[in-house]
């Protein structure tokens, strides 16, 4: 199932993450309310100075940010279409191109990070290439917080899993060429009814920040940062990722945002150097397992840590009796030469009887001195929606696909929705439909951001550190405020800056290169391209404003209707169009 199964494409490259940091704390935003704090008359430029001054201690790396993340550097690594990796195909060293929003549903925490944008593709236009459209935002999934312990600054110590798909039906289109990997994936879109589309799945590991791997590099770059900063000026501070990353084929039924296929789970996730979460899919001859999320590295050089030979089994239900031997792999078979080759997923041959153990039972992956490192999790509840947006007020769903051994669950299944939050109630149980769907129903009662753990079974019994990303299946709900009082404010400039444009004004000093939102004038003449980018129908798109996706429908109001009463009283004169003679004579001035 999806990119374990061959076809499949790899790449290799890195990425910039830039977002705006400011929101991420209580005392400079309030994330239920989604309004910036400001402190007892302080100014937009008064908050400004405070998150510079917030940017030397670290407690804000990047006040300047854009959100901007993309692929740069990251290009075709290799192809499989069934005899192992091969690099002879016409499409390697084809650039894969993406740029996306970095957003987090939930501002405080990291559990919720997603992209929003437009299309991506891998190749050039004329030659081998896959376009495709967005089908939905990609999501992050399975974070592992031991991945490499040497880099101890922000998000340097983990690794994250990122997936989307893309479904044929929303313009995906491949052109092949002479690529027969991509002839290949061509073949299956096109011949069998059960391929969907695409799925594209990355690991983004080695986060650097300052462009330094030197950590203890990091406060002296923040002090020049922080002195650069108060000098004014635009300065973003991207922090980077190396990435690894697989597409390939979409079929009826798999999840669209999360590893679907079988899971194997450290349960114990310590923090420190282990094998974080793995998919595995089987086939009759084969196993598959993607390790990319999976083996710590010793250093910020990338040397993956040494556990020996590994042993793939299939055990009984006592979680401990060997049914059959899966297949062993060597340290050279996960290494970092490896992982860079095959995008950290490893590929062991089956017998028939091996692969028939190990269809109805659980498999491990062990150590050679019978360290149980990974066990699998034979049943899976996957939100359709990870991060889910809703106004106050609202009535909705939310949706839930059970899963077992990788394969859509049947009817009959317990599904709870426990919240992180105990003061929240619990959704209470739902049964699955023959098809494994869990529907809750859900209404937005105040402003708020809730996660919920998805378990499944009678009487299931919470974790009890909440949502731990390498073990748990999770969804976040973000209720934004109903804001009524301030619809109901007469739509005057005083009014819509203090009450809506100042948040972001204020947030995001990036803004001012394109439109300073504390001008009434620019605000007004820009008002057709607002309402657009405002438009709650436009929010999956990569230029919605604002970026951080946190304006409420009572804001929302009373905007436009400063904005209609602007475009009714508001007489600019046209402005003037140079002439060429005049362009030509100014370059000389």
């Amino acid at each position: 199932m999806s990119v374990l199964e061959t076809p499949r494409v790899l790449f290799k490259g890195t990425m910039s993450w830039d977002p705006i940091v400011t929101n991420n704390l209580a005392p400079a935003y309030d994330e239920a309310n989604a309004t910036t704090v400001f402190n007892v008359a302080e100014t937009v430029k008064a908050y400004r100075a405070a998150a510079i001054a917030n940017v030397a201690s670290s407690v804000n790396w990047n006040p300047d940010g854009t959100h901007r993340s993309a692929f740069f550097s990251t290009c075709v690594s290799g192809v499989d279409v069934g005899n192992g990796v091969s690099t002879d195909d016409p499409l390697i060293g084809a650039p894969v191109s993406l740029l996306g929003m970095l957003v987090d549903a939930e501002p405080y925490g990291v559990f919720t990070s997603q992209l929003f944008f437009d299309a991506m593709s891998f190749g050039i236009a004329g030659g081998c290439q896959v376009k495709a459209p967005r089908s939905q935002r990609v999501t992050s999934r399975q974070i592992n917080f031991g991945r490499n312990l040497t880099y101890r600054y922000k998000a340097g110590v983990a690794s994250v899993v990122w997936q989307t798909s893309f479904a044929t039906a929303d313009g995906l289109k491949l052109y092949p060429h002479d690529s027969p990997a991509l002839q290949a994936l061509a073949q299956a879109m096109a011949e069998d009814p059960t391929v969907i589309g695409l799925t594209l799945r990355w690991n983004s590991y080695r986060t650097l920040y300052f462009d330094s791997a030197d950590v203890t590099q990091n406060p002296k770059l923040a002090q020049e940062l922080a002195d650069k900063l108060k000098l004014g000026g635009f300065q973003p501070n991207p922090a980077r990722s190396d990435v690894v990353g697989v597409l390939g084929l979409w079929r009826q039924g798999e999840p669209a945002n999360e590893p679907g296929d079988r899971t194997l789970l450290n349960a114990e996730n310590p923090k420190g150097p282990s094998i974080g979460t793995a998919s595995a899919r089987l086939t009759p001859t084969s196993l598959t397992l993607d390790l990319a999320n999976s083996i710590s590295e010793t250093g910020v050089d990338l040397t993956k840590q040494d556990l020996g030979p590994l042993t793939a089994v299939a055990v009984a239900a006592d979680g401990t009796t060997v049914l059959a031997q899966l297949g062993t792999f060597a340290y050279a078979d996960y290494d970092k030469d490896a992982y860079d080759k095959s995008s950290g997923i490893v590929v062991l041959p089956l017998d028939a009887d091996a692969a028939q153990a190990a269809a109805d039972n659980d498999i491990q992956l062990r150590g050679a001195d019978g360290t149980v490192y990974l066990a699998e999790a034979a049943i899976r509840a996957y939100p359709l929606t990870p991060n889910l947006y809703i106004d106050e007020g609202d009535n909705t769903q939310v949706q839930v696909q059970v899963y077992d051994r990788g394969l859509p669950a049947g009817g009959g299944i317990e599904v709870t929705m426990v919240p992180v939050n105990p003061s929240t109630p619990v959704m209470g149980s739902v049964t699955t439909d023959p098809s494994g769907l869990a529907a809750f129903p859900l209404t937005g009662v105040q402003g708020q951001v809730e996660g919920y753990v998805l378990l499944t079974g009678p009487d299931p019994t919470p974790p009890p550190g909440g949502i731990d990303p390498q073990t748990t299946t999770y969804l976040y709900v973000r209720t934004l405020p109903a804001d009524d009082n301030i619809a109901a404010m007469a739509p005057t400039w005083a009014n819509v800056h203090e009450f809506v444009l100042s948040n972001w004004q204020a947030m995001a000093p990036c803004m001012d290169n394109w439109l300073d939102l504390g001008s009434e004038a620019q605000v007004k003449s820009y008002g057709p391209l607002i309402r657009k980018l405002t438009d709650p129908g436009y929010f999956e798109a990569f230029r919605y404003m604002p970026v951080t996706r946190d304006l409420s429908k009572g804001s929302r109001t009373l905007l436009y209707a400063f904005l209609d009463g602007g475009k009714k009283t508001l007489k600019a004169a046209a402005p003037h169009k140079p002439s060429n003679l005049e362009l030509s004579r100014a370059m000389r001035r």
